[in-house]
């Protein structure tokens, strides 16, 4: 079991470099690096979804090349006579759906985990603009955009997305977070990042020519250094010295 997982994370570790190669920012990733409960819920729903059906891959894949091997044409050879096989097809059937079953309630266990958020300690809007975010704190009276997202290390976030023009996806991998950002309805969906650190991610839905510019930064900070980021943004960004002083001159 141990040796299939390694084998898996190297694997889809390899697949998403190679997809993000000529990205300009690091996307987070989300099978190595699991942020939160939630994030390591849907990674492990992952890991057993995909151990209970590749057997499956396996198995036929390997039928496959032994029937291309054993049975290839010969000259002389003879056609097989029987059409059917009423046991074995009743088996590949019947095992496949008790599969898909099983792997189905855990699958449904996260699921609602993730649209069902716990009590939550903060509560951050985000809009979708072709091409940038922007996020709105209610609680505090704060709104700003083409920033990163600040929130409190060990707190329950929840999201409340929406879009002004088109359907955007927030998609932050580390959290186990991706959601679509609907105009003229508001989606959920929450995190919570145990760990202070910066952690990327990107719009995960086509939304026009700069889509693939649509980057999301996030960073979380210890409780006390967020309340006194509220603090300074709800004063506003302190005079450029040098402007100060020439005003004074003036």
């Amino acid at each position: 079991m141990k040796k299939i997982r390694v084998l898996f994370t190297t694997a889809l570790l390899l697949v998403t470099l190679a997809a993000t190669a000529g990205a300009e920012e690091p996307i987070t990733n989300w099978l190595v690096s699991p942020e939160g409960p939630l994030a390591r819920e849907v990674r492990s729903n992952f890991f057993f979804s995909m151990i209970t059906i590749m057997p499956f891959l396996f198995l036929a894949e390997g039928l496959l090349l032994y029937c291309v091997v054993r049975f290839k044409a010969r000259p002389g050879g003879r056609l097989a006579t029987f059409r059917e096989n009423l046991r074995l097809e009743v088996l590949w059937t019947v095992i496949p759906a008790l599969t898909l079953v099983v792997t189905a309630v855990p699958t449904y266990q996260t699921m609602r985990k993730m649209e069902v958020p716990p009590k939550s300690d903060l509560v951050v809007a985000i809009v979708g603009h072709q091409f940038f975010w922007e996020y709105r704190y209610p609680k505090y009276g704060i709104s700003f955009a083409e920033e990163a997202l600040v929130v409190p290390a060990g707190k329950v976030v929840t999201l409340n997305l929406s879009s002004v023009d088109v359907v955007h996806s927030w998609w932050v991998p580390a959290f186990g977070v991706k959601q679509d950002a609907n105009p003229g309805r508001i989606t959920n969906a929450w995190f919570k990042a145990e760990n202070p650190g910066h952690y990327k991610g990107q719009c995960a839905e086509l939304c026009g020519r700069l889509h693939a510019k649509m980057f999301i930064d996030v960073k979380v900070v210890p409780p006390e250094e967020f309340e006194s980021w509220i603090l300074q943004k709800k004063v506003g960004p302190l005079p450029d010295p040098a402007d100060t002083a020439k005003t004074k001159r003036g």
